[in-house]
């Protein structure tokens, strides 16, 4: 039961938590650059995820911007294939690269579509090895229900932050997405084209309407 009721959490919180993290108020006034990553993205995450009046289509296209300009979505991409990093040929790479975006930007949208102001404070930010950062947080719940811990790993790049993974219920996001990954693969005798299909079909199930499990690989 205590697993199940993770799971659900999981699936429930992710979207929030990751979309979350570009509405952060700072606990502090002293500020770090992870810190300061956070809160620079903010004001344009908050109006995606406020605007009732665009269509799904239109805060799909901003919410793809946001995690383009937000996001190592490349280095996320090849860490989700793990061991399978060299499986895919040139054309089946580039073709996976595109799905995930998709799927991640098509569940997140959908997901926050019932967004109520729950706020996302930053409890306080540390080093992560030289080039890396981990910024805590909670999120705080507009219904009164206990918060939720997040926590947010950051990597430097081109003179910036980038957000390279979420952990949520003691979860890191990217890592489990990784485990499904890499088990489609492997349950299907290393055939790449059985990943690019499971994404376009967890990809159709989203547009049909459908609650799906990000960390499943079936």
């Amino acid at each position: 039961m205590s697993a199940m009721m993770n799971g659900l959490s999981l699936r429930l919180l992710a979207p929030l938590a990751l979309c979350l993290a570009f509405a952060a108020t700072p606990a502090s006034a002293s500020k770090d650059e992870a810190i300061a990553f956070v809160e620079k993205v903010s004001a344009e995450a908050i109006e995606i995820i406020s605007d009732k009046s665009a269509s799904q289509q239109e805060r799909e296209v901003a919410f793809r911007t946001l995690l383009d300009n937000t996001a190592d979505m490349d280095r996320i991409a090849a860490f989700a294939l793990g061991q399978y990093l060299r499986t895919p040929n040139e054309a089946q790479r580039a073709e996976y690269r595109e799905l995930v975006e998709n799927f991640i930007v098509k569940v997140y949208v959908t997901r926050l579509s019932d967004y109520n102001n729950e706020k996302l404070t930053i409890l306080g930010a540390r080093e992560r090895g030289e080039n890396q950062a981990i910024v805590q947080s909670e999120i705080r719940f507009t219904t009164g229900r206990q918060p939720v811990s997040v926590d947010w790993w950051l990597i430097q790049k081109n003179g910036g932050y980038k957000i390279f993974d979420v952990n949520v219920v003691g979860v890191w996001l990217a890592q489990e997405q990784r485990s499904a990954f890499t088990s489609v693969i492997r349950t299907n005798g290393g055939d790449f084209d059985a990943l690019l299909k499971h994404l376009r079909t967890q990809i159709g199930r989203v547009e049909a309407g459908e609650d799906i499990d990000l960390t499943a690989s079936n």
